[in-house]
């Protein structure tokens, strides 16, 4: 059982809705509360409020940019959404603030609280507080255990135990164990303009080659026909992908990766053979030009043999791509009984990207009707990528689905 809310309210408004949930699931064994404007600012707040309202049930209060359920999406406001739900073993855990090896601690952090049992792991780290470097091995400290989150609006996350403490770090986050891990997928808003190309040089986090040609005069390649184009300036962003792998016969059926439309290439054009791109890519921002050598700055994440290609935020991307992993979570999940899904998705999409508000949840609505569901517009995801490993993510939308077996 499980029961989601959404609604624009402050404090008084906050507690109804937190006790019409408690007593809606009164075998409640966790929640995840979301809040943003007013009540993001007041976080530690909203926590006393849940741990009053929900005593000894396990939770995490997220600040996020704005929040989301089934029934739509409230941006630019002071409101609050969330879902409490029965089964498993909730416990909270928090990233020390100034571990000396953040990427260490969340090893250790993860590994002390899960280790090798089947368990689920949602994380929310605040801004400046994650790097891509750090989520590296983490399915190795916990092999069995489904990895997932995003970034906080401002301020950490915070925890409730189930004996009312409450906890903060630079990344706060639920296990659950004893429970079903959910369907995880996440697709990005963004259309291809290139081929993936084989990363050559790298100096200092600018990309000189790739593909056999200098990273700018690919980068100019890609956007020629963008100038043409009436409206505005699109955002054009890099696309970083580990290289293929040799994937076994439907593993990537079974992951949904050809759910994803922009796998396919620009417009799902094939590619010459040996350029075939990797299915799953992330996005990062182009950050600087070094004319004189002809060089991007990508960042850290651009390594020899990572694979580059071009992208440009896109609002039908993102529409084709949330549908296509609804659909393949959707069909993933027959043979069990979904219980609620979390959906985390970027604070660059909604209503500013596709114009007109609440369109991700009438998709997510028309996939799984009254399933509760409860969500955030965060500040970057934590994603999946290849099977045990997960990515720091950017105009990306990860929906987790929750079910138990039929």
């Amino acid at each position: 059982m499980a029961r989601s809310f959404s609604a624009t309210c402050g404090p008084d408004g906050l507690v109804h809705h937190l006790a019409e949930l408690r007593s809606a699931v009164p075998s409640a064994s966790g929640g995840v509360i979301f809040v943003s404007g007013q009540l993001a600012q007041r976080a530690a707040g909203v926590a006393e409020l849940v741990r009053s309202t929900w005593r000894g049930i396990p939770a995490c209060v997220v600040p996020a940019a704005g929040v989301l359920s089934e029934r739509g999406e409230l941006e630019g406001d002071t409101g609050a959404s969330g879902v409490l739900w029965a089964g498993g073993r909730v416990t909270p855990f928090a990233l020390p603030e100034r571990a000396e090896d953040p990427g260490h601690a969340l090893r250790e952090t993860l590994a002390r609280t899960i280790g090798h049992r089947a368990a689920t792991a949602i994380l929310f780290a605040r801004p400046g507080a994650l790097s891509p470097g750090m989520l590296e091995g983490l399915g190795s400290c916990a092999p069995g255990a489904c990895l997932f989150g995003a970034g906080t609006a401002s301020g950490a996350a915070l925890g409730v135990t189930s004996q009312g403490e409450l906890i903060e770090g630079a990344v706060t986050g639920l296990a659950i164990t004893g429970f079903a891990p959910p369907i995880v997928d996440a697709s990005p808003a963004a259309r291809l303009l290139s081929a993936f190309h084989p990363v050559e040089e790298v100096s200092g986090g600018v990309v000189l080659r790739a593909g056999g040609r200098s990273a700018l005069d690919l980068l100019s390649a890609a956007t020629a026909t963008l100038g043409e184009q009436a409206g505005a300036q699109p955002l054009v962003l890099a696309a970083l992908a580990d290289p293929p792998r040799e994937p076994s016969a439907g593993s990537a059926a079974r992951r949904g990766e050809a759910a994803d439309p922009a796998a396919l290439g620009p417009a799902g054009s094939a590619h010459p053979a040996g350029s075939a791109p990797p299915v799953r890519y992330v996005l990062r921002p182009i950050r600087g030009i070094d004319p004189s050598r002809r060089g991007l700055l990508l960042g850290d994440d651009a390594q020899p043999g990572a694979h580059l290609a071009f992208a440009v935020r896109d609002a039908a991307a993102g529409r084709a791509g949330l549908d296509g992993i609804a659909r393949q979570v959707s069909r993933s999940a027959l043979g069990s009984a979904p219980r609620f899904a979390l959906y985390l998705s970027c604070a660059g999409r909604g209503q500013g990207l596709y114009g007109a508000p609440d369109v991700e949840a009438r998709i997510l609505r028309q996939r799984f009707a009254d399933l509760p569901i409860a969500g955030m517009h965060s500040s970057f995801e934590i994603a999946p990528s290849a099977p045990g490993e997960i990515k720091l993510a950017l105009y990306t939308g990860v929906l987790a689905l929750f079910r138990a077996p039929s």
